[in-house]
């Protein structure tokens, strides 16, 4: 269900923003209330939306085009629009050096830095107040910009493949950037967080950009599958001899405290561990999936 705030919008194309707290907004057929007022006098107190002048901003949270954006913060949202909102200078920025879609970028008034970048790339952009940023923002103090972007499509490449059963997005998104700097695909299994949530792709800075992304139940049959576990796998060190080299390999990272579906769990060629003479128990699966994914690269570099 629809938060009561996106239901019951006015026309975008007659919509008033108001200045002053306690001015109405002014359907179709409506006037507003000042309509006794001069033309002159109107135009001091009220704002269209895309008005290209310092005060075509978007002020209200509740304005219908912010209502739009902030559905996609839910994951069904972003799937049937092909779409996500990135945050941040830095998120930008790399979209904008991969040539990736941005679409829009809204930002605050003062933000000249963003103006800038939106003017070079030709980039449309959109000033909003404050509090139209907080909607659509996944920060608690956003500071901007937001950008709407078109998720691209691309496929994997054939390259080896970090297979993700991850649904903490902190722990995905460190995994696809992991996945970029050794130069691997990536692969999302069932239960795993959409790579393209907002959350995600903060944590992973960027790498969203730079490995090709897609979905797998399964791993191709010809792939050799590498897993690793706590204990009683093949030390990192001794994996060398045990790796075929031929076949194309998917490292796949579970869930630490659940560890991989059992029905995958059955097709893994190959387990490894990694050597904790600290003591400790296990890793978080970022921690491991970047050591394991390391030493894969480290190998398959060496017989190249």
């Amino acid at each position: 269900m629809d938060h009561p705030d996106q239901r019951r919008r006015p026309s975008e194309r007659d919509e008033l923003l108001p200045v002053r707290r306690g001015s109405q907004l002014g359907g179709r057929g409506d006037k507003p209330q000042d309509a006794g007022r001069s033309g002159c006098q109107r135009s001091r107190s009220l704002l269209t939306i895309g008005e290209d002048s310092p005060r075509g901003l978007i002020l209200s949270r509740r304005n219908r085009r912010i209502a739009d954006l902030a559905r996609l913060q839910r994951a069904r949202h972003r799937k049937t629009a092909g779409r996500t909102l990135l945050e941040g200078p830095h998120l930008l920025s790399e979209a904008l050096a991969a040539d990736a879609e941005v679409l829009e970028v809204l930002a605050l008034p003062e933000d000249a830095a963003t103006q800038r970048l939106c003017q070079d790339h030709g980039v449309p952009l959109s000033r909003v107040s404050s509090q139209a940023l907080a909607r659509i923002a996944d920060t608690r103090n956003p500071r901007g910009p937001v950008a709407v972007l078109s998720i691209p499509r691309n496929r994997p490449q054939g390259r080896d493949t970090l297979w993700l059963m991850v649904s903490d997005p902190g722990n995905a998104g460190a995994l696809i950037r992991i996945a970029a700097a050794f130069g691997w695909d990536v692969a999302t299994g069932l239960g795993t967080v959409d790579p393209w949530a907002p959350k995600v792709l903060r944590a992973a800075a960027g790498g969203n950009f730079r490995v090709a992304i897609g979905e797998a139940e399964q791993p191709p049959s010809e792939a050799m599958l590498v897993a690793a576990t706590p204990r009683s796998g093949v030390p990192l060190a001794d994996l060398g001899s045990l790796l075929d080299h031929s076949r194309q390999w998917w490292l796949v990272i579970g869930e630490e405290s659940r560890g991989i579906p059992a029905r995958h769990a059955d097709r893994v060629d190959l387990w490894c561990s990694i050597p904790m003479p600290g003591g400790m128990e296990s890793l978080n699966a970022a921690a491991a999936g970047a050591i394991v994914c390391h030493r894969l690269s480290e190998l398959r570099a060496s017989r190249t």
